[in-house]
């Protein structure tokens, strides 16, 4: 377990800094799909220099439901994604930044219904804490359209299953390191990935420069990922996501270290009431994933 929650605090400090180089990318060049695309394409090959090198150490389940598994994980991902940027064009991005936090409750209700595992009250308690703690960090509050509900829940359920078969392809794998079989899971998955984002550059031509801008953001994503995997790998995707929900807290530190440096445009000044509520969200956050963590101890006695 200490394993698993280690690797998920690290994910979400180092998608904390994706976020920042996303920022510079999308300030530099106006279009976060060009940031997706040169991303994906760099991350692509990042999975495909990964995978000859755990060769020696691994061996890939040369089974149908393995890949089956991988292509509907990849399908999910991208069905995430489109997801994502539609409903983008309904909320502003903090909003819907915050909004993702709702993910666990999705994933939580998904899981029962996949796996017919019920969870204990106190998990449910520490969901609904960290849910609220998510969604309270950065919320400005507003109407929220019924079309920009719609994609929300479809973007929702498309990452819940994502992480759900990300989880069940790490099982399958039965290596000697969960290390090391949460990173080819994610190389082989981001090759794919990489593979199918091939077809944009028809029409998002190939820049170096803008391959090279988004370099940063692809690899701290990268090694997020892997992280990512290890975790839910370890702990589970339900439990794994309310560790990452810490990423909400490291992205407030990190928000106002960067004030601090001056890097305004980076992080734009909020005033004391926002820095109040986000530190009693963060707060309600640590309550939740100590929580969690009682509740998973105490199952298993």
């Amino acid at each position: 377990m200490i394993v698993g929650i280690i690797g998920g605090i690290l994910s979400a400090a180092l998608q904390s800094g994706s976020y920042v180089f996303s920022r510079v990318f999308i300030l530099k060049h106006k279009s976060s799909l060009e940031l997706a695309v040169f991303s994906q394409l760099l991350m692509g090959i990042f999975g495909l220099v990964t995978i000859p090198l755990l060769l020696p150490f691994i061996q890939f389940p040369a089974t149908s439901a393995f890949f089956i598994l991988l292509l509907m994980c990849v399908l999910s991902f991208m069905a995430g994604q489109y997801g994502f940027f539609q409903t983008l064009r309904e909320l502003e991005a903090s909003r819907l930044s915050s909004l993702l936090g709702l993910k666990i409750v999705i994933l939580a209700v998904t899981a029962m219904i996949i796996t017919h595992t019920p969870l204990h009250f106190l998990q449910w308690i520490a969901i609904i804490l960290c849910s609220t703690g998510a969604v309270g960090m950065n919320f400005t509050g507003g109407r929220i359209t019924l079309k920009a509900a719609a994609w929300l829940i479809f973007m929702l359920v498309a990452y819940s299953v994502c992480d759900l078969l990300e989880a069940e392809l790490i099982r399958q794998m039965n290596g000697r390191s969960l290390i090391v079989d949460s990173t080819a899971v994610a190389a082989l998955m981001y090759l794919l990935l990489g593979v199918l984002t091939l077809p944009l550059l028809l029409k998002y031509r190939w820049s170096l420069r803008k391959c090279t801008d988004s370099l940063p953001y692809a690899a701290s994503w990268y090694c997020a990922i892997i992280l990512l995997f290890l975790c839910y790998g370890s702990i589970g995707a339900v439990f794994g996501n309310i560790v990452q929900a810490s990423r909400g807290i490291i992205s407030v530190m990190l928000g106002a270290w960067l004030l601090h440096l001056g890097y305004e445009h980076l992080e734009p000044r909020v005033g004391r009431k926002a820095w109040c509520r986000r530190f009693l969200m963060a707060v309600v956050m640590i309550c939740a994933m100590s929580l969690y963590s009682y509740a998973q101890i105490f199952l298993k006695h």
